[in-house]
């Protein structure tokens, strides 16, 4: 307990939310593609990130969506701030598997124990701060042992402005709380208990809050959960689809992906009914400190079970219809438990 309290208070103030990258660019992806190739393109432009680089994972791992592949999707959330490259936050790896009709969700703690491609034991999410996308994803990949074929990085702020553009969304919450520091704001953000409408600053505050909720982590990832389902549903209503121009304008300056209109007409046309089952799986492991020398102290970490990390590789290599590797040759950078929840 006290390990789990002095970790709240280190990330209280940057800790961020769920993505909902995976919502607008995917889930959502169906209603949206006939307006985006009637439009300008414009949208597309200002979203449009630089390709994957070629990793030994994917190298050799060439998907045509046309044909309904199965593929993943690294979603980044972002904390950039002007001048600097920015911290991933939040981390989140989605398989999608057509024939199964169902999409996997795994989050990845920001402070999970993993080892970079440049040899160094580091948390994971330093690999975004030391080599942006290309890093992450090779790091990401030889974690999870499975190819990352596309990504969808969003600057936390996106979340905000999006649910303003959406006019709010409307939650019910399990109880009454008050958050600080929303994005380094002066001032709190209170929650009442019970049904209300949320701008995108109290939306942010109450899908991000945990020290708070009896129910820890669990109860953070529910709440997340609502918010995404609301936004997913003010997203695609009526009203919106003749507002679609002002939604993408707010979101777009906040999104990098390399997915290409192709793409998404692709995942319209073959993948809308996966986008209706999703499973979330979670990490578990324990939390400890270590001594790193770059860091000069000894630094909080979360370090999955090793043998959790194989049961979970091959969830994720079969979801994608990989071929089952035997358990010895897969990585051991951190372990993992991949639980379902409901």
């Amino acid at each position: 307990m006290r390990l789990s309290r002095m970790k709240e208070k280190k990330k209280k103030k940057r800790t961020y939310t769920f993505l909902i990258a995976l919502a607008v660019l995917i889930l959502a992806g169906a209603v949206y593609v006939t307006y985006l190739a009637l439009s300008t393109g414009d949208f597309l432009d200002t979203i449009q990130g630089n390709d994957l680089p070629e990793t030994a994972m994917n190298a050799d791992e060439k998907i045509v969506l046309s044909n309904k592949d199965p593929f993943s999707v690294l979603l980044l959330g972002v904390d950039k701030r002007p001048g600097d490259i920015g911290r991933a936050d939040s981390i989140m790896v989605a398989t999608i598997n057509p024939e199964t009709e169902d999409v996997r969700l795994l989050s990845i703690p920001r402070d999970t124990r993993v080892t970079l491609p440049n040899g160094e034991v580091d948390k994971i999410n330093a690999s975004y701060a030391y080599g942006g996308i290309p890093m992450t994803v090779e790091t990401v990949e030889s974690l999870l042992q499975i190819p990352i074929h596309y990504y969808a990085q969003i600057n936390m702020q996106g979340l905000v402005t999006l649910v303003d553009a959406l006019g709010g969304v409307t939650v019910d919450s399990p109880l009454e709380f008050d958050v600080q520091d929303i994005d380094d704001k002066e001032g709190e953000i209170h929650i009442d208990k019970g049904i209300q409408k949320l701008n995108g600053d109290q939306a942010l505050g109450y899908a991000r809050m945990r020290y708070d909720d009896p129910e820890g982590d669990w109860g953070r990832q529910k709440r997340q959960r609502e918010v995404v389902t609301e936004i997913i549903n003010e997203t695609i209503s009526i009203k919106s689809l003749t507002n679609f121009s002002k939604i993408f304008n707010a979101v777009g300056p906040n999104i990098k992906t390399n997915f290409k209109g192709r793409d998404l007409w692709a995942i319209a046309t073959n993948y809308t009914s996966a986008a209706q089952h999703i499973e979330t799986l979670q990490l578990e492991g324990v939390e400890e400190y270590e001594y790193f020398p770059s860091y000069g102290q000894d630094v909080f970490l979360w370090k999955p079970d090793e043998e959790k990390l194989v049961e979970l590789q091959q969830n994720l290599r079969q979801h994608l219809n990989l071929d089952q590797t035997d358990s010895s040759e897969f990585s051991g950078f951190s372990s993992s438990s991949a639980v379902l929840s409901e």
